[in-house]
């Protein structure tokens, strides 16, 4: 499989499941509290668990091998699907509901695009960060700042995009988990 095909397959899941944890978040979270973190903790768990577990089953060869990259299935199975979940545990336990919204989406979409733009289609590299580029990160605030904007306003969902794509553009651990821990924090801060 073409590494395109792999990381369009890889985001374009990102972009659904993060959306969907998002709408679940708002509409859920008010009539149950922080029992909706429940689906959450166990999904990360399932992840953590199954390949070492059961390596062989058929939906852990499925998720691994057409959802992973080499490298994580070989060192750290669904790393970056666990920290994701961690990562948008945390806005999700402490922030109000719009809030917590909002940070899933700047991580949800922003990820998405930053990668598949930035990865494939980037010209200026910034080769102390890797393979990060001026326009992944030009992706990421151009498609957060839309997508934070159906939780809250322009002016917050506009510093939260920005926040986002440095975060992630200097950010040497997993983004997925480093995107909502700042943004958490910041907004803690905010308040």
């Amino acid at each position: 499989m073409s590494d395109y095909r792999l990381e369009l397959r890889r985001k374009l899941f990102h972009l659904i499941l993060g959306s969907s944890i998002a709408f679940a978040v708002y509409y859920l979270k008010p009539v149950y509290g922080n029992l909706v973190l429940i689906p959450l903790v166990l999904g990360v768990f399932v992840m953590l668990l199954i390949p070492r577990v059961h390596p062989k089953s058929r939906v852990s060869n499925h998720m691994l091998y057409k959802f992973e990259r080499k490298k994580d299935i070989e060192n750290f199975p669904f790393k970056g699907a666990i920290h994701y979940g961690i990562g948008v545990f945390f806005p999700i336990l402490l922030l109000d509901v719009k809030t917590a919204c909002m940070i899933i989406m700047v991580l949800s979409v922003g990820d998405a695009f930053s990668t598949l733009i930035g990865k494939f289609h980037g010209r200026y590299r910034i080769h102390q960060l890797g393979f990060k580029s001026i326009e992944g990160t030009m992706a990421f605030m151009i498609f957060s700042i839309p997508a934070a904007m159906i939780f809250v306003d322009w002016t917050l969902a506009v510093k939260f995009g920005l926040i986002g794509a440095f975060v992630e553009l200097l950010s040497p651990w997993d983004d997925n988990f480093t995107v909502p821990a700042v943004l958490t924090v910041t907004a803690i801060l905010l308040q």
